[in-house]
Parts: C-alpha cells; structure tokens; sequence
C-alpha cells in the first residue's frame, strides 16, 4: 500500500485521532491529516462518517476506489494489521489481552476528559 493511500480525517485536538496518529508515526507511514471543524462540520464530512465523529481513515482501496473505516482502535487495528513495522501488540496472548484491557480503560478516560 503506497503511502498516499491512507488519509486520516480528524481534529488536531481530539485525543482518539492522537491514537491512529501514534500507530502511523511507529509503524512509520508517512501521512496528510485532514483536519475537520468540529463545531461546523462539512457536508463531506457527514455524508463519510457515520458517527459525525473523528477519527476517520480514508483508504484508497487496489481497485482505486476509496473506503471510510470509522472508530480510533479500529483504525489502530487495521493499520497494525496491514503496515509494515512492529506489531503494537506482544504476541503472548495473555499480555495481548491486558494491552486491550488497559486501552479499554484508557478510552473511558478520555472519552471524560474529552
């Protein structure tokens, strides 16, 4: 996948957009943010994003069509899976489980503080 392939959408304060932005940076895919007005949210923006919500990953498919994958640890997970790099995750199950678990924890943090 060429790098012009994955375009993030978000805010440049939303701490779950941080999350997608992090994997990018690790697996080191260089990337084009496209930043969205919150508190005026584009047409465009609606019509992809099913939630109304940040972040989004466009992703421009083999076949040249582009695809919408919406939700942070969704995002971090298909970037895991299909960028070259380090796993963000250990292979031992169990310590695979308490990452996740942690992440759940982290999600409702800072879904408060957000």
């Amino acid at each position: 996948m060429s790098t012009h392939d994955l375009t993030p959408i978000s805010h440049p304060l939303c701490p779950f957009v941080q999350r997608s932005a992090i994997v990018l940076f690790e697996k080191n895919v260089p990337f084009e943010r496209i930043n969205v007005d919150l508190s005026a949210k584009p047409d465009w923006f609606l019509a992809l994003s099913p939630t109304g919500k940040v972040p989004l990953l466009k992703v421009r498919q083999a076949n040249g069509e582009e695809a919408i994958i919406f939700e942070s640890m969704v995002i971090c997970e298909y970037l895991n899976e299909t960028q070259d790099g380090d796993s963000m995750y250990a292979d031992d199950a169990f310590i695979r489980a308490r990452q996740r678990s942690w992440i759940e924890f982290s999600t409702s943090m800072l879904g408060n503080a957000w």
